[in-house]
């Protein structure tokens, strides 16, 4: 166990949890495979040292314009309609796919329920043991169910088997309805929160600049 999962695991708090709710995964899917047959493997933005992580960008914001729809909008429908009574919140949409075999090594963002923005996950594809550890919690969550985790903590992302995971990601200013769909606990005891995250980050980039450059980490931003 790294340095840093040592303090979540002591910490008391909430570090991931579901939406409440379900999504019925099956249009996605038939959309999605569409998409893909349509763009192939150029039409995804590679990510990771080991070009494991792409994504399909469905909904973007640059420079702190006014979001926009992609071309690739237009093929996946039903995530137009699931995103219809979300307003103004939504910033960014992507499709994540990652590789089988396929690691995210530690890292973190700044997105969470109590911060500004946060990254929702709607799970479409999910091998039996592809995982999120958020600290020292794996968060696993099944085709359907949004959930989100406080990764301003250090998380990693991997998929260890023969199957591609896919996952849609949803990028929202947390508004006070949607905080309202999680678990309290998720953004309860804030000052502890912030606190244990800074700490926690700290522990891992130092960890981070110790490790070769050839591993990926020392190549990775925060």
């Amino acid at each position: 166990m790294h340095s840093w999962q040592e303090r979540t695991a002591g910490c008391g708090l909430m570090l991931h949890g579901p939406m409440d709710g379900a999504v019925d995964p099956a249009p996605l899917l038939a959309e999605f495979a569409m998409l893909d047959r349509s763009l192939g493997v150029e039409g995804r933005a590679h990510y990771e040292h080991d070009g494991s992580w792409s994504a399909i960008t469905l909904l973007e914001r640059i420079d702190g314009r006014p979001s926009a729809a992609t071309p690739a909008l237009a093929l996946m429908p039903s995530v137009a309609r699931l995103l219809d009574g979300w307003g103004g919140e939504v910033q960014q949409v992507a499709l994540l796919r990652q590789a089988p075999g396929g690691t995210l090594p530690w890292h973190f963002d700044n997105q969470a329920l109590h911060l500004p923005l946060c990254r929702l996950l709607l799970p479409l594809v999910v091998p039996a043991d592809a995982v999120t550890w958020v600290g020292h919690e794996a968060a696993a969550y099944p085709p359907g169910r949004f959930w989100a985790g406080d990764f301003s903590m250090p998380h990693q992302v991997e998929n260890p088997g023969a199957a591609q995971r896919v996952v849609l990601a949803v990028d929202a200013a947390p508004t006070a309805a949607l905080v309202r769909r999680f678990p309290p606990a998720l953004v309860a005891d804030l000052p502890q929160r912030l606190a244990l995250a800074e700490e926690c980050r700290n522990l891992m980039q130092r960890w981070r600049a110790r490790q070769p450059v050839a591993s990926g980490y020392a190549a990775l931003g925060a």
